[in-house]
Order: C-alpha cells, then structure tokens, then sequence
C-alpha cells in the first residue's frame, strides 16, 4: 500500500537520522555546559579588570548567549546536514532593515544601557533625579534602569531616556549643600540676629564644618529683612531632611529666646483726604 510504504519509508529515515539527533543533542548539551563556564570566567575576568557588578553580569550573560547561539548553529549542521548558517544569515539580512525599524526602541535601549554601565554616570545604590521622578537607583540592566522613589514606588525608566537627559545624582559626592530663608524684623539688629543665627546652624549635630555655614543678607522685603542660610550634609535624602529639620527647629527658637521678631506679613494702609 502507497501509504504503508511511505510510513515505512518515513520511519526508516528517522531511524537513520537518530545518531545524528543523538550527536546534536550531545552538542548542544556540551555547550550549554560550556557557557556556564564561560560566564562565570567572563565575570570574574570582568571583575578583576575593575569593572563594576552590573557590567560584569552582564559580560558573562552575553558570553553565555553567544556560545549557546553557536552551540545551536553547529547542532543544527550536524542534525542537518544540508542546513548552512550563512543561508540563514543572508536570509535575516533580506529582512534587516524591517527587524531594524521593528527592534529600534530595544536597540536603542540595550545600547544605552551599555554606554551606562560603562561610563557609570552613577552606580546602584545613587539617589537620583530624572524628569519628575526621584529615587535610589535599585538595578540597570539592558533595557532600563529601575529606581525605586523615596514613596517606596518602583519607576521603570527606559535607558535611551536615562542615557539622553540631565540627570541629577544627589550623592555623587560626600556632601551637598542645603538653604533656607529666614526674615527679621526691621526694628532688630541685624548683625545680632546674622550672629546668632551662624552660630546656632554650626552648632546641630551632621552639619559638616567644612566648609562652615554661610548667612547672607538677601532681600530687604516688605514685611522683613531676609537672610538666605547655606549649609552642608552629607549626601543621603533622609540624613538631609532629618538635619535641615533640625536646623530650622535650633533657629526659630534661638531667635524667640533672643527676644528677635520673625514678622508675619503685613501690609500698611495709609488714608489721606478729610471725610465731611
């Protein structure tokens, strides 16, 4: 029977192509081992050479995905003998540019998350700004950078975005600065009140003494005189706003104890005329 025949003839040639599916599975199995190994040499290779955490990870994901692409390529020879990678490639370059337009946004984003842990503009664990959002950097990987804001919300922001705009990295240094307005009234002595309010800004626990405070006199405004405060803290948000709180909390009532005003707003009226 023609059927019969060709189910026989099927089977006979699965049969003769079983040590071919045996030696391809044995290939594929071999490299996949060897990838395991190669990705962890090339991460400890990239550790050795100063690279940071994320760039060495992701040297040895790349190191392992190229040799189970190429594992897969010569099981493919080897379970089809007819089969040859450069038909595939010249088949994928017909279709190149339309995978171009398709895969654009992940390219770009793979790439930039490249040149970013490369360059290192800030590391994981940086307290960020970027567009309205804000936050400690939590992971970068090869398609976004994940940062997780100070309302313990995650932001997944794509690294061509991260890559092209400013970014602000709040602890890139030890210390950054802090400032805050404070008025007086006009019947008071100023440089009593500029006195008192410098030392009492030097004196709060985590305010860095060098450089010391700065407090300038800044605006002769209608209701006071204001003097701008700058001081340094370190860097961490928290650690900021807990000494900036502090600070603010020492002047107001250094300046009640002194006996000097802190005006509210007011405005005066003046009437002119007779009224008859």
């Amino acid at each position: 029977m023609p059927v019969w025949t060709s189910v026989l003839a099927l089977w006979q040639d699965f049969v003769a192509r079983v040590p071919y599916l045996v030696i391809g599975a044995i290939v594929i199995v071999c490299f996949i081992a060897a990838a395991h190994l190669l990705r962890y040499a090339g991460r400890r290779a990239a550790l050795r050479a100063h690279l940071n955490q994320p760039l060495a990870v992701l040297a040895g994901r790349l190191l392992y995905a190229a040799t189970v692409i190429l594992g897969l390529l010569i099981a493919s020879v080897v379970i089809f003998p007819a089969f040859r990678p450069g038909d595939l490639v010249a088949g994928l370059g017909i279709t190149s540019i339309a995978i171009g337009f398709a895969f654009k946004d992940i390219l770009q984003n793979f790439l930039a998350g490249l040149l970013i842990l490369w360059r290192q503009p800030f590391q994981i664990g940086d307290e960020i700004r970027s567009a309205e959002f804000e936050g400690v950097v939590e992971d970068v990987n090869t398609r976004a950078t994940l940062l997780k804001t100070y309302d313990d919300e995650r932001v997944v922001l794509p690294n061509a975005d991260v890559y092209t705009r400013a970014i602000l990295v709040r602890t890139a240094f030890e210390k950054r600065r802090i400032r805050f307005l404070v008025g007086v009234g006009y019947g008071d002595d100023i440089e009593r009140a500029r006195d008192l309010i410098y030392r009492t800004v030097a004196a709060p626990e985590g305010v860095v003494e060098d450089p010391g405070p700065w407090v300038y006199l800044t605006e002769l405004a209608p209701s006071s005189v204001n003097f701008t405060i700058y001081f340094w803290v370190p860097s961490p948000q928290r650690e900021a706003l807990e000494i900036s709180d502090r600070t603010a909390r020492r002047v107001k009532l250094a300046l009640d104890e002194a006996g000097i005003d802190i005006p509210y707003p007011h405005t005066v009226v003046i009437l002119q005329g007779t009224v008859s």
